[in-house]
C-alpha cells in the first residue's frame, strides 16, 4: 500500500509505474556516457592534484552512469551480493570519502573496490580486445617478447632420424652406460 496512491481518477498506480522508462529500465547510450564522463572527470580531478570539486562530479556521474548503463535491478544485485560486500563496502567508502572532502584516501579505496568488483572481467576484456582490428595486432605482436619462451614444443626427442625410437632404447644416453669395463666379472 505504500507504494501505490490514490490519483483524482480513483485508479491507483504504483510508484514504479510513475518513474520515466529511462530510469527504470535504463538507457545504455546515456548510462555509457555518463560513465565515461565520470571517468573524465575524475582522472581531470586527480591529474589536478585531486582537485575535490571535479573528483565528486565524476563520483556523481559514476553513480548515475551504472544504473544507466545496465539497469537499476542488475546493479542491486550485482553490487549486493553477499561475496562482493567487503567490494562493494570499500567503493561506498571511497565515494563517501570523497565527498566528505579527502580525495586521496577515497580514491585509493574506490580503486580498491572496483578492482575487487571487476577483477574477473579482465581476463575477458582481454579476449575482447584481441579481437579488435588495430588494438589486437598490437596486442598480438608482443606475444613473445619480454623474455617469455615459446610454447610450442621442439622436435629433438621425435624427429624423422629416431624412427619413433628415443635416444634411451639407441642407446646414447651416456648415464646408463657401463663403464666398469667387463661388466660380466662382476657376476
Amino acid at each position: 500500500p505504500s507504494s501505490t496512491y490514490a490519483s483524482n481518477s480513483g485508479s491507483k498506480k504504483s510508484l514504479t509505474n510513475m518513474m520515466p522508462e529511462m530510469i527504470r529500465t535504463g538507457n545504455k547510450k546515456v548510462g555509457v556516457m555518463l560513465l565515461g564522463s565520470g571517468g573524465v572527470f575524475t582522472m581531470v580531478g586527480m591529474s589536478l592534484f585531486f582537485n575535490k570539486s571535479l573528483m565528486r562530479i565524476g563520483n556523481l556521474l559514476f553513480i548515475a552512469g551504472i544504473p544507466m548503463t545496465i539497469g537499476p535491478g542488475r546493479t542491486a544485485g550485482y553490487f549486493l551480493q553477499p561475496k562482493k560486500a567487503r567490494a562493494t563496502g570499500c567503493l561506498m567508502l571511497g565515494i563517501f570519502l570523497v565527498m566528505v572532502g579527502w580525495p586521496v584516501f577515497g580514491i585509493a579505496l574506490e580503486i580498491f573496490g572496483l578492482l575487487n568488483l571487476f577483477g574477473n572481467l579482465f581476463p575477458v576484456l582481454m579476449v575482447i580486445l584481441k579481437q579488435m582490428p588495430i588494438v589486437g595486432n598490437l596486442l598480438n605482436s608482443n606475444k613473445n617478447s619480454g623474455g617469455k619462451k615459446s610454447r610450442t614444443p621442439k622436435n629433438t626427442q621425435y624427429d624423422n632420424n629416431n624412427q619413433g625410437q628415443d635416444h634411451y632404447s639407441r642407446g646414447d644416453d651416456d648415464r646408463y652406460h657401463d663403464d666398469r669395463g667387463d661388466a660380466s666379472r662382476y657376476y
